[in-house]
């Protein structure tokens, strides 16, 4: 099998349908009405030339306890129902937390999930927020109603404590 990994600022038309199209309110998110924010770059997984899985990133400056720290934002971890629990979106995940590590330099990645999606970021080394996180929405800043992990990339807990987003969710 051949796998690979290509990194795009925008995904097309028929690359939305294929990732996003084969149901209705996959992340679950639907009935919370948030606003999101688009994400900077894209990484796509490809098995046999066959578009299987996707994560986007951003890089955002959050503060935490009002000191400053960039974290690369992860959203829209996907992958298609007839390639799921094969390890793509695993491998990915590895991928995109290199890149973060490696190209962006930031602090942690951090991601909003769902209550049921918290084990599987556990698995792969994501530990979940206990303070509170405030969000930004079209009616000001709001604690936010989802899940949100970390995966720190620094050598010291440059996340524990309060935070403020200081944009959309992604």
């Amino acid at each position: 099998m051949v796998e690979v990994i290509r990194q795009v600022d925008f995904l097309s038309d028929e690359e939305k349908q294929q990732l996003f199209g084969w149901g209705k309110n996959i992340f679950g998110v639907e009935s919370l009405n948030l606003s999101w924010r688009p994400k900077d770059l894209h990484f796509l997984f490809y098995a046999d030339d066959e578009l299987t899985s996707h994560v986007g990133i951003l890089k955002q400056v959050v503060t935490v306890n009002r000191k400053s720290v960039t974290v690369g934002g992860i959203g829209g971890v996907v992958t298609v129902p007839k390639a799921q629990k094969k390890g793509y979106a695993r491998r990915l995940m590895q991928h995109t937390t290199e890149f973060l590590k490696q190209e962006w330099k930031v602090a942690a990645g951090l991601l909003f999930c769902s209550p049921e999606m918290t084990a599987y970021y556990k698995t792969i080394g994501w530990h979940r927020v206990e303070g509170t996180i405030l969000i930004e929405q079209p009616s000001g800043k709001t604690p936010s109603p989802l899940q949100v992990m970390v995966l720190l990339l620094c050598n010291e807990e440059c996340l524990d404590g309060r935070i403020e987003l200081r944009s959309l969710p992604w």
